[in-house]
């Protein structure tokens, strides 16, 4: 056999035990300590977090400033956090050892409220008001947003895009979604301008996505802070948010909406009167399929009516199959409403832009779940799931804050998982030097991302909260 071959299906090195040096697998991750720290986010949780009784132990922001290394680092369980305490180099270059697991899910559960839960009722959804210490991490995560807007200083258009996702568990508190397996359902809403979360709401998983729709898009607002020419708000939903009540209530704010409508018997008679000349073309999908649009003049009653309401506007979405192919239901056309109260906007343009929540509330989801630590629930104590959740959409937002003042422009949309293998996972070795410590990478490492990177993060305009 040729050496060549042998090489290739064995591995011609040997290991030993004997690494006395203190080193690190994560020296990248400095940026995102730095961005935490410079923004006052983990200030903030220093100062709203409540005081801990016992002196002893990690702050409340290096308990915060935890939970976000262990997701921005890929760890999705807080039993992880044993694997980073092994790291004598990320300890070096946090400042501190990162709590145990148990230390760390005691924590979480300090955010539950068994108080709350005993008001649940015996039937129905239940949306459990936020513990004390639940809601000291809602101003937390705030912290973040106001941090970006003071560097990044975004224009004053906002799109709120509200959304819910559902996470699978098999904890015996789960209860059953409506797709027919047990889990939770939280609701995000994103700034789609920005990736930002800028609120979030843990949720059983037989809470319906309608319910506190409106409470949590307020929410969401409030973490904007106040600017002089004030924020233009525009809110995208699916048609968990076709309600009358909460399109008036957006309205009311002066705030323009798109909500995709749900297809009532009178609606559908009412699109299917519309001429054939009014159909206009959108495209031809692959395959074949034809997207049209239409306007629709459809005015259904209102629970409650009020002087000086303008009707809303409904335009209508068909796609017709290819001759001789039909649709799962055996249908050849499928039909789809969007209800705005936006009458300048083009129709295809205002379904376009509807259409465009797909890239950004539904991303906010994948990341959260499938590439921080979202995707599975520490505890079966709500509120210890809800700040889980929370510490995630923290994470999320720190992210984003570190792309858009620390990195170059091809790193602006990366993914955590880009994040981990570009800019994170580089190898550094502890030197203590004339009572300094050091961290020594490779000089690449060093040009091109951690020295211009804390160049960047250190001339940063940062909100002082």
């Amino acid at each position: 056999m040729k050496k060549g071959q042998e090489s290739a299906r064995s591995l011609e090195i040997e290991f030993e035990a004997g690494l006395r040096e203190q080193v690190t697998a994560h020296a990248g991750v400095a940026l995102l300590v730095e961005t935490a720290r410079r923004s006052g986010v983990i200030a903030t949780a220093d100062r709203v977090l409540p005081a801990k009784k016992n002196p002893k132990g990690l702050a409340q922001g290096q308990m915060v400033e935890s939970f976000v290394m262990l997701s921005a680092l890929g760890g999705e369980c807080v039993d992880d956090l044993q694997k980073l305490r092994e790291d004598q180099g990320l300890e070096v270059l946090l400042g501190y050892e990162l709590p145990a697991p148990s230390t760390a899910r005691g924590w979480l559960e300090q955010c539950h409220d068994e108080e709350a839960m005993a008001e649940r009722p015996k039937q129905g959804s239940f949306i459990p008001r936020e513990s004390a210490r639940l809601a000291s991490l809602r101003e937390v995560m705030r912290q973040s947003v106001r941090a970006y807007v003071a560097a990044v200083k975004p224009p004053r258009q906002v799109t709120l895009d509200v959304d819910a996702h559902l996470v699978e568990s098999s904890k015996q508190e789960a209860l059953m979604t409506y797709e027919g397996f047990p889990g939770y359902q939280p609701m995000l809403v994103t700034w789609a301008q920005s990736a930002l979360v800028l609120a979030d709401q843990f949720r059983d998983g037989n809470v319906p996505a309608s319910k506190e729709t409106a409470r949590v898009v307020d929410e969401a607002y409030e973490a904007l802070p106040s600017r002089p020419d004030g924020w233009e708000v525009r809110v995208r939903s699916d048609s968990a948010a076709y309600e009358g009540q909460v399109l008036d209530h957006w309205a009311g704010r002066g705030w323009k909406f798109a909500v995709s409508a749900d297809m009532s018997v009178q609606l559908r008679e009412e699109i299917n009167q519309v001429k054939l000349e009014e159909w206009q073309l959108w495209e031809v999908e692959k395959g074949g399929f034809v997207r049209e649009w239409a306007e629709v003049a459809y005015v259904p009653s209102r629970s409650v009516e009020k002087r000086g309401l303008e009707p809303y506007r409904y335009l209508a979405i068909r796609i017709r199959s290819p001759q001789g192919v039909l649709f799962s239901d055996g249908t050849g056309v499928k039909l789809f409403a969007v209800v705005t109260n936006d009458w300048e906007l083009s129709g295809q343009a205002l379904l376009k832009w509807h259409r465009g929540k797909a890239g950004t509330v539904e991303q906010s989801h994948r990341v959260i779940k499938d590439e921080l630590a979202g995707g599975v629930y520490p505890s079966g104590k709500f509120g210890a799931n809800a700040a889980w959740l929370r510490l995630q959409v923290l994470t999320n937002n720190l992210l984003v804050l570190m792309k858009a003042t620390a990195l170059d422009e091809p790193f602006r949309n990366a993914r955590p998982k880009r994040l981990r293998f570009a800019i994170f996972n580089h190898a550094g070795r502890v030197v203590h030097h004339a009572r300094q410590s050091l961290i020594r990478v490779c000089a690449q490492v060093l040009q091109r991302i951690i020295r211009p990177g804390l160049g960047r993060l250190r001339q940063a305009a940062w909100s002082t909260g």
